[in-house]
């Protein structure tokens, strides 16, 4: 499945390091969820890159998802650059996610509850919801339809600290599989205070 959404992030992080952005214009994904910047053109600044991240024991790594305080931990293998797509003082994060051709989102969110956010995604009139291909009080995986293509997101909402964040799959046309946007719920499930 085409995912122009990940390849957008994916030159952005190339670009970046010519000192360029890449602009999130057409993006609805991103701006048709709280979780994202809002609607328009989202200039995204390079923040620090996984290269720094500490490798552990296992394959694994943590990966600083600065400008939030915050960590997740990803396999070892992944290259994990990370993207700030903070904007008018709401904190988000992507971090790609080769594995899966997406990535991830973390942000502050604008709800107050993960059913607040349910309720936001159902009524997605960019990216029309089809059903809950899996669903708990705190995560989910949508199904959506797209130009007559389906796709998947993963959404979570964790508490850190006790503060709650959304956590989500990236990509214009979310993943390709339920299976592969589970694997980006198991990333989001380690999500922690750095």
């Amino acid at each position: 499945m085409n995912d122009t959404r990940s390849a957008c992030l994916a030159a952005a992080l190339l670009l970046s390091a010519l000192s360029a952005g890449c602009g999130n214009k057409s993006d609805p994904g991103a701006a048709s969820t709280a979780t994202a910047a809002p609607t328009g053109a989202v200039p995204m600044k390079p923040a620090a890159t996984a290269t720094a991240a500490a490798a552990t024991a296992g394959g694994t790594k943590d990966v600083a998802l600065t400008p939030l305080p915050l960590k997740v931990v990803m396999p070892a293998s992944e290259a994990a650059p990370i993207m700030d797509k903070s904007r008018d003082g709401t904190k988000s994060v992507a971090v790609s996610y080769d594995e899966v051709q997406s990535g991830l989102n973390v942000s502050e969110p604008r709800e107050k509850t993960f059913a607040d956010v349910k309720k936001r995604v159902k009524s997605d009139a960019i990216y029309p919801f089809k059903r809950w291909v899996q669903e708990s009080a705190t995560s989910g995986i949508e199904e959506f339809s797209y130009s007559g293509k389906t796709g998947y997101v993963a959404w979570m909402w964790k508490e850190v600290g006790g503060k709650p964040y959304v956590c989500q799959s990236t990509g214009m046309s979310g993943v390709a599989t339920p299976e592969k946007a589970q694997k980006v719920l198991k990333i989001c499930e380690t999500l922690a205070a750095k």
